[in-house]
């Protein structure tokens, strides 16, 4: 087993503030650590970031500010006898796919896929197309009903901490959506899949100048602005409680009879030690994704048998950090009503397109 990297005591410091404070710039951070030099500080994250530890910094979209219409994320579990070559190629045809990625299964092939969804029904419908033709063997859609938090790990914590306060009391933090409150204009939608990755406004505009919409530097830069003031996006750096080939990475559904009990179990959930969670809700299941120690993940659902609240559970392994069936793209923007400030996708296309493939293939 590859040797597990040992970061020193001054760079897990490093990491907390930079995650805890992502507006703070580098001559400021300097100060909050024992380092001397700003291109000290700038190394030891360029170090980090090669190790697969640090990513960032990066800019989650919210979703529920971006339109008047309801737009939900989904998260669908596959399970398919195709290639997942087969089945990923009539995926990408759904255009508000986002990611998918395959996890372990001993008995079938089995993926994840992340939708946006302007109508929830239309795509289960897709995927009921999917089932019915043979290239999916069946489906399960679970619906975002929550905002997500992120907590990065305590680099001084134990990585392999025990489950047994699942159920102590705690202060929740607010789960709840945000709504459309702002006027979008063609400048701000047109830009916004590029923010998450963290492109520079030159290379916005450079990008921008090959789809044939030349924006001005400054019609970029307001634009920039004007999404981070109002809340559409948030900046952010994540880390990692390991690099990221070292660390088992994971998704868990659970449920139980009570809300609160499920949303106490997500937050207390290794809460304050070494190891990466989001967790949220989706329809009467909270969801957590984790990175951690790949000892923590052996004992988990052993830890969540002991507690009875929990009535349902499910585990889900990736097959590994990276690989060719890994896919993730920007969310698809093109149908943005400025005008009435909606996003509807086209479903009769998708289908249309879903139909004519299988027509092709099976001849």
């Amino acid at each position: 087993m590859e040797k597990i990297y040992r970061m020193s005591d001054n760079e897990k410091e490093l990491l907390h503030i930079i995650g805890k404070f992502p507006e703070i710039s580098m001559k400021e951070l300097l100060t909050h650590t024992k380092y001397k030099w700003v291109s000290t500080v700038v190394k030891k994250l360029e170090r980090l970031k090669e190790q697969a530890i640090l990513s960032g910094p990066l800019y989650e979209i919210n979703f529920d500010k971006l339109c008047r219409n309801p737009l939900h994320k989904l998260v669908c579990i596959l399970e398919l006898n195709q290639s997942y070559e087969t089945v990923i190629s009539y995926l990408k045809l759904i255009e508000p796919l986002i990611w998918i990625f395959p996890v372990l299964s001993p008995h079938k092939k089995v993926l994840q896929a992340g939708f946006l969804s302007s109508d929830d029904t239309e795509t289960r419908a897709l995927l009921q197309l999917l089932k019915e033709n043979d290239i999916i063997t069946d489906y399960i859609v679970r619906v975002s009903r929550s905002k997500r938090i992120v907590e990065n790990p305590n680099l001084f914590g134990n990585p392999t901490p025990s489950l047994d306060n699942l159920l102590n009391p705690c202060e929740l933090p607010d789960m709840s959506l945000g709504c459309h409150g702002t006027e979008w204009n063609e400048c701000d939608i047109r830009i916004l899949p590029y923010l998450p990755r963290g492109a520079k406004l030159i290379e916005i505009l450079r990008e921008e100048k090959k789809l044939y919409r030349s924006w001005t530097y400054e019609q970029v830069r307001y634009s920039c602005e004007k999404i981070s003031e109002n809340g559409l996006i948030k900046k952010k750096y994540v880390f990692l409680p390991f690099p990221c080939g070292q660390c088992a990475n994971f998704h868990l559904f659970l449920k139980t009879e009570d809300p609160p009990v499920t949303q106490r179990i997500l937050h207390n959930f290794a809460q304050g030690e070494r190891l990466y969670k989001e967790y949220s809700l989706y329809d009467d299941w909270g969801t957590l994704v984790c990175f951690s120690h790949p000892l923590f993940l052996t004992d988990v659902m052993h830890g969540l048998d002991q507690i009875d609240e929990i009535k349902e559970k499910e585990l889900y392994q990736l097959r590994s950090n990276s690989g060719k069936y890994w896919y993730g793209r920007p969310p698809q923007l093109e149908y943005y009503d400025f005008e009435n400030q909606t996003l509807e996708y086209p479903y009769s296309l998708y289908k249309e397109n879903i139909r004519e493939k299988i027509e092709i293939t099976q001849f």
